[in-house]
C-alpha cells in the first residue's frame, strides 16, 4: 500500500469519527505566528510527573487568529504563551501531506482564568467604572505610623505573628494597636469586615491593617467581594492588607493602599517605615547644631564684611549729602532780595504790604522805598498809570 493511500484512509476514518467540532483541554507547549498570519502551536497533556503523555499540532487560520487572540487577551488580560492551560473548540483533521492537526475554532478564556479569576476581573472592572478603584491608594500614609487599627480574627495565627513581630522589634519602637475582631473566612467574612471598617474612627488611627494569614486558595475567594472592595477603596484611612501567601491574590490587593503577602510582611513594613523616619529625625538632630553653627559663622563673616564696607559707604553717603546741601545753599543765595537791591533795584511797600502795581496805591498814602543802603519814605501825590 502506498503512503498516500494509507494517509487517505486515516483522513477518512478521522473525518468520519469527528464530524463536528469538539472541546479539548491541554497545555500550550509552544506557539508562533507564521508569515501568512496563521498561528501554529502544539498542545500537550502531561502526567503528574510532568512527562508529556500526548501531543497534537494546533492551527488557527489567519481569518480567525486576529479575532480570537484579541478576544482572549481582552477577557483574560494576557496573551497566549507557553504553559497556559487552554480549552479549545477544534476540528479534528488529518491531511495526507501534513498529517494530524487540530484546527482551532474558539478559545474558552473562562477556562484559563477560572471562575474565581473571572469574577475578580468583573469586580475590578465595576470598581473602575464607579471611579473608586484607586481612591485608597491615593491617600497619603503618615510618615510616622504608630496608631494602627487591626482587623483580624482574634484566634488567627497570622495575628499573633503580626503582633509578636511588631511589638518585639529590634529597634524598641513603640506601636499602639487596637483589634477590631472580624470573621476572616466563610460567606459572612465580607459583611463582618465591613462592619468593623465602619467602626474605626479615622481621627484615632494612622492606618488600617487587615490580616489573615495563609490557608487554602479557595478560602481567599471570600475576599473577592464587591461591597468589601468598595468599602476599602473609600475608607478615609490608608488600608494595608496581608491576607495570603506569595501565590495568592484577591481583589483587595488591587484596591488597598498597600498590599503585602503576609501579616509578618506588614509588620516588617511598618517597622522599617518608622525606623527609617526615626533615623531621619536622629540625623536631623545631629545636623541641626552644626547647621546652626555654620549659619552663625556665615552671618558673622557677612557682618564683618558689612562693617568693613560701612565707613567707606558712610563717607560716600555724607559726601553726596554735603554736595546736595551746597547746591541748595547756592540756590537760596541766588534768591536773596539783598542781591537784587545791590544791583540797583528797589522794593516799595505801603502799610507793610509789597506794592506791585500803582493801582494799589491811593493819594496821600505813605510808601517806603527800600534801597541797598537805606529807605526812602514818600507821600503819594499823583498817580500816573502808563500803558505798556
Amino acid at each position: 500500500m502506498r503512503l498516500y493511500e494509507l494517509n487517505h484512509i486515516a483522513a477518512s476514518v478521522i473525518g468520519d469519527s469527528f464530524p463536528e467540532p469538539l472541546w479539548v483541554e491541554g497545555e500550550l507547549y509552544e506557539g508562533r505566528v507564521g508569515g501568512g498570519g496563521h498561528y501554529y502551536g502544539e498542545l500537550v497533556e502531561k502526567t503528574e510527573d510532568g512527562v508529556v503523555a500526548a501531543r497534537a499540532r494546533i492551527t488557527v487560520w489567519a481569518r480567525n487568529w486576529q479575532l480570537l487572540s484579541m478576544r482572549f487577551q481582552k477577557e483574560s488580560g494576557q496573551t497566549l504563551h507557553a504553559g497556559l492551560r487552554l480549552r479549545l473548540l477544534v476540528e479534528v483533521g488529518f491531511h495526507e501531506a501534513y498529517g494530524y492537526s487540530l484546527n482551532v475554532q474558539d478559545i474558552d478564556a473562562r477556562y484559563t482564568l477560572g471562575d474565581q479569576m473571572q469574577r475578580r476581573r468583573e469586580i475590578l472592572r465595576q470598581l473602575e467604572e464607579d471611579g473608586i478603584l484607586n481612591d485608597n491608594r491615593a491617600l497619603p500614609l503618615a510618615r510616622l505610623v504608630q496608631r494602627i487599627a487591626v482587623i483580624s480574627s482574634p484566634t488567627a495565627a497570622g495575628l499573633g505573628d503580626f503582633e509578636d513581630q511588631l511589638h518585639g522589634n529590634e529597634y524598641g519602637l513603640a506601636f499602639r494597636t487596637k483589634l477590631f475582631p472580624a470573621l476572616m473566612q466563610g460567606a459572612q467574612a465580607p459583611e463582618s469586615i465591613i462592619a468593623q471598617l465602619t467602626e474605626i474612627d479615622s481621627r484615632e488611627f494612622d492606618c488600617v491593617v487587615i490580616i489573615r494569614g495563609g490557608g487554602a486558595t479557595a478560602d481567599l475567594s471570600d475576599f473577592d467581594h464587591y461591597a468589601l472592595a468598595s468599602c476599602i477603596a473609600q475608607c478615609p484611612l490608608p488600608v494595608i492588607v496581608g491576607i495570603g501567601h506569595e501565590r495568592d491574590e484577591t481583589v483587595l490587593d488591587h484596591v488597598a493602599h498597600l498590599s503585602l503577602k503576609t501579616p509578618t510582611a506588614v509588620a516588617a513594613f511598618l517597622i522599617e517605615r518608622q525606623a527609617g523616619e526615626l533615623a531621619l529625625l536622629e540625623d536631623l538632630r545631629r545636623r541641626i547644631p552644626q547647621s546652626v553653627r555654620t549659619r552663625l559663622m556665615q552671618e558673622h563673616h557677612r557682618m564683618d564684611l558689612v562693617g568693613e564696607r560701612l565707613p567707606a559707604a558712610a563717607r560716600r553717603h555724607f559726601e553726596r549729602l554735603h554736595h546736595r546741601l551746597e547746591l541748595t545753599a547756592q540756590r537760596l543765595r541766588s534768591l536773596d532780595p539783598q542781591l537784587l537791591l545791590e544791583r540797583g533795584y528797589s522794593i516799595t511797600t505801603c502799610a507793610g504790604r509789597l506794592v506791585r502795581d500803582v493801582s494799589e496805591l491811593r493819594e496821600g498814602e505813605i510808601v517806603t522805598t527800600r534801597l541797598a543802603s537805606g529807605e526812602i519814605y514818600s507821600t503819594v501825590n499823583t498817580i500816573v498809570i502808563i500803558d505798556n
